[in-house]
């Protein structure tokens, strides 16, 4: 009965064993200590078990062969979006189903990471060459859409977009957005991803149950709701960053399609302060976006529309554009007018920034441009949320994002106001060429371990607030990049940590970079970056579950191992 009590076996064979194993143990010997690290300790009891059965693997059946349109032999290089990675890769898997994949994990040798759509501004998914690369490309089926349940259950290399368009006609969508719906839904959950609003976890808390194919365990499924090591498998890889495993499937939870009234007006910083808890409790969707040297925040809000009856307003007549275009033609006179009439917000100012872009003076005239255009450019307007929580990120670029705690609804303490303040004043002290906008957003806690807004050393109800700086990377030529990196990378992203240390701020999964090859404080940069994440994260048990799914380190890479 004790076993029974304790084992799922929808999680697996292997999975089951290892828990029943520490459930007897626990229940039997009632003179035991308490440990003081119960995760741990479960996880270490799991892994004894498993370290003495005779299968590595510890799959029910023997791999069959893998069909040729899975494995692709070619040498090719990919470049992450952004445009600040690359990676040549000389093994190329594809399965096209979950035995495909299991079948593949099972029998490959050697270092093996799933890939996804190298969206991430630090290449997460990237890895050495040699190592085996799993594409889910060709796992992209949406499997099952219950409208009843409100839940969509899907392959990992499924897109967010194709999810959204498969629950359209049932009338539902996702929760929420991270600004982008071209990611597979794989590296959406695993990375953390995340919209805005206060009362609105990060994507990974969507989750209600998923199968990862793991090294040592083959196929494991877990589900919220779950208990014992099931949980704790379930919590730590939501938000797993490729290293435990493979993602295969995943059921996510959904809500009424429904439109949105977006709202975007420009504050004072001021009245940007003033207007700050308000907003966060009227508003669905709020974000922030600063705009260095300016006395000026774009205030972007997003809510339900009620009723039926919608009537947009425009601030006025005037092409909101007007002010980046007469400052580009006044610069490059010999640009042909109807093509700059031709360009949208983010090509003029990859334009505009290209013309001088670690020139501090030039920079305060494209973001007084930019002022401009967004007081031309408030107004309303109303449509499907799909439509509206996604936005134009702009060009290939620099970014480092950092999330924090800062209160709850109920009592703020007004960190996310006093942390951008002191940024935006240490970069205006120091005048470095900072572009608009310093994005700022917010979410709700995770109860993923590894998001950066886990709830493991914080309440439930605590609010995160999110904030990205940027630098474009607008030219081709490659002398003109390596100084937009320099100065992003060895100035301007210090100055964001020195603040962020106050507040003990930890980067977005996607957006952390390990310290340069060869920097003379690198090694003092990596043990600060470690401290910080011992700090936020339980590290710990993160080391324990790759014990127990991947023993070997084959999913890992330089970001994880470092």
């Amino acid at each position: 009965l004790n076993l029974r009590r304790f084992a799922a076996p929808a999680v697996g064979t292997a999975l089951t064993l290892a828990y029943a194993s520490y459930a007897v143990s626990t229940i039997t010997d009632d003179s035991a200590e308490t440990p003081t690290n119960p995760t741990i300790s479960l996880l270490m009891s799991a892994c004894s078990v498993l370290e003495s059965r005779p299968s590595p693997s510890l799959l029910a059946t023997s791999p069959s062969a893998i069909s040729e349109s899975s494995l692709e032999d070619t040498v090719e290089t990919i470049t992450n979006w952004s445009g600040t990675h690359s990676v040549t890769l000389q093994k190329v898997h594809a399965p096209e189903n979950r035995k495909e994949l299991e079948d593949l994990v099972s029998s490959t040798e050697g270092p093996i990471r799933p890939m996804g759509s190298a969206l991430s501004p630090n290449g997460l998914s990237f890895a050495p060459p040699g190592t085996s690369c799993v594409s889910l490309s060709l796992m992209d089926r949406v499997l099952e859409v219950n409208a009843e349940k409100r839940t969509v259950r899907v392959e990992a290399g499924c897109r967010v977009e194709q999810v959204i368009e498969a629950l359209r006609p049932h009338g539902l969508t996702l929760p929420n957005l991270a600004s982008i719906a071209a990611q597979q839904v794989g590296g959406f959950v695993n990375a953390g991803a995340h919209g805005t609003g206060a009362l609105i976890p990060p994507v990974d808390d969507f989750v209600l149950s998923m199968t990862i194919v793991t090294p040592a365990l083959g196929a494991v499924t877990v589900s919220r709701g779950d208990v014992g090591l099931q949980k704790v498998v379930f919590d730590m890889c939501r938000v797993g960053l490729g290293a435990f495993g493979v993602a295969a499937e995943y059921t996510l939870s959904c809500v009424p399609a429904h439109e949105l009234v977006e709202t975007t007006t420009v504050l004072t910083r001021a009245e940007a302060v003033e207007s700050l808890p308000s907003l966060l409790k009227d508003h669905r969707h709020m974000r922030y976006m600063w705009i260095p040297y300016e006395d000026a925040v774009v205030v972007v809000t997003n809510d339900p529309l009620v009723g039926e009856n919608f009537e947009a307003k425009e601030a006025g007549v005037q092409d909101p554009l007007r002010p980046l275009k007469d400052l580009l033609l006044a610069n490059e006179p010999s640009l042909d007018t109807s093509l700059v009439d031709s360009m949208g917000m983010g090509e003029l100012r990859d334009k505009l920034l290209d013309i001088n872009p670690l020139s501090t003076p030039w920079i305060r005239k494209v973001n007084a441009a930019e002022h401009e255009f967004w007081k031309l450019a408030q107004g309303t307007r109303c449509l499907p949320s799909d439509k509206l929580l996604q936005f134009d990120c702009g060009g290939q670029q620099w970014v480092q994002e950092v999330c924090f705690p800062t209160g709850s609804l109920a009592s703020p303490n007004s960190n996310d106001l006093s942390f951008m303040l002191k940024l935006l004043s240490s970069l205006e002290e120091r005048d470095l060429p900072a572009p608009s906008p310093i994005e700022q957003r917010w979410t709700a806690s995770s109860t993923s371990s590894m998001s950066p807004a886990n709830t493991t050393k914080n309440p439930a109800d605590t609010v995160y607030s999110w904030i990205g700086i940027i630098m474009y990377l607008t030219s081709d030529d490659p002398k003109k990049r390596d100084a937009v990196t320099d100065r992003f990378q060895n100035e301007y992203r210090d100055v964001l940590e020195a603040v962020g240390d106050e507040y003990k701020a930890v980067t977005h999964w996607a957006k952390q970079e390990l310290p340069p090859e060869g920097s003379p404080d690198r090694q003092t940069r990596l043990k600060k970056i470690k401290e910080r994440l011992a700090e936020v994260y339980p590290v710990e048990d993160f080391k324990a579950m790759r014990r127990l799914l991947d023993p070997e380190n084959r999913c890992g890479n330089e970001l994880i191992q470092e």
